[in-house]
This record gives C-alpha cells, structure tokens and sequence, in this order.
C-alpha cells in the first residue's frame, strides 16, 4: 500500500478532517524519522498515515487499534498492524519492541506538540516555528498538558536524542503544511 491507498482508505473511514490531518502529522514524522534511521521511508508514512483510522469508531481507549487490526487485515501485513496496535499497547497488550513500534508512539505524541507550537504562532504557520521553540515547549510543564513527554521520549530508545528528534518532527511537518493547513 502507498501513501496515496493509505489516505483514500482513512478518509472511507474518518471524517472529521481534523483527525485525517493529524494522520497526515504522524505520516510526515514517521517518513522523517525512518530517513534519519536509515528504514524504508515510505512504509513507516504509511504506517503512520493509517495509526488512527478507526479512531471515530472506537468508543474509547479499550477497542482503539482493535479495531484497526480488523479493518486492515488483507489490505496490511500482520508487521504493519502490530506497529499500529502497539502504540496502543496499554489495551492491546502489544510489545513495544522495534524501532517501528517506539517511532510511531514518540511521533504521534510530537505532532501534537509541533501543531500547538504553530497555532500559538500569529500566524499559525509551522514555517514560523523554530526548533529551539519546541524543545522549550517540550520543557513547559503549562504548554499541551495533553501531550506525553513520556511517549516522546521513546525516540532516544531508537536512538534519537530528542531535541534533534523534535527537530525531525517539525522538519516533517513542514513538508506536509500545505495538506495541514498550516
């Protein structure tokens, strides 16, 4: 499946556009962390691009990713959905083991915090967002509560220093901000 495939299958199953640009987000983290890794590019974008697509089905943190797994199942190999699973790990139970697994939890908890760092912008635009800004907001225990140093630190277990990792992820975005909106 390419990239292409893996938006036209989201959007036959998310609807808000939102959800569909945070997809978007982590694909465009995911394809900047696999090129720092040296791994294949397009398949972590797609695997980030498909992380959330039974999100709006789900009733709540329990069936997230189980679903997932049924729906892609014949459409991704079985590596694929265990990647997209294990960053739900809590409730499917599924090892966070490889690099692949550890780099889709710590980009799709970056993109939330790449994305406030431009909407506090005044002009909204991840053009204006400085590296050295998100890794001070990283730092601002204030700044999108929401959003889990924790699990972005996993980018130094597939060796990342996260600052330079940050860095990848506002990179990433930036080439994606025309499809985000920003």
């Amino acid at each position: 499946m390419d990239r292409s495939e893996a938006l036209d299958l989201v959007r036959q199953h998310v609807k808000k556009e939102n959800n569909v640009k945070h997809m978007i987000a982590v694909g465009a983290v995911m394809r900047r962390t696999a090129e720092r890794l040296g791994q294949d590019q397009d398949r972590w974008e797609v695997i980030g691009v498909l992380h959330d697509i039974d999100f709006e089905t789900c009733s709540g943190a329990e069936d997230h990713c189980l679903k997932a797994r049924d729906l892609l199942k014949g459409k991704l190999d079985d590596q694929g959905i265990e990647c997209i699973m294990a960053h739900n790990s809590a409730h499917t139970k599924v090892q966070v083991d490889t690099p692949m697994k550890m780099g889709l939890i710590a980009a799709d908890a970056s993109s939330g915090l790449v994305l406030a760092c431009a909407l506090v912008m005044p002009s909204k635009k991840l053009s204006d967002v400085k590296p050295e800004s998100v890794v001070k907001k990283f730092g601002s225990k204030d700044f999108a509560k929401g959003i889990s140093r924790e699990r972005i630190m996993l980018c130094e277990q597939i060796g990342i220093p996260r600052d330079e990792f940050l860095a990848l992820a506002l990179e990433g975005m930036r080439k994606v901000a025309t499809e985000l909106g920003l």
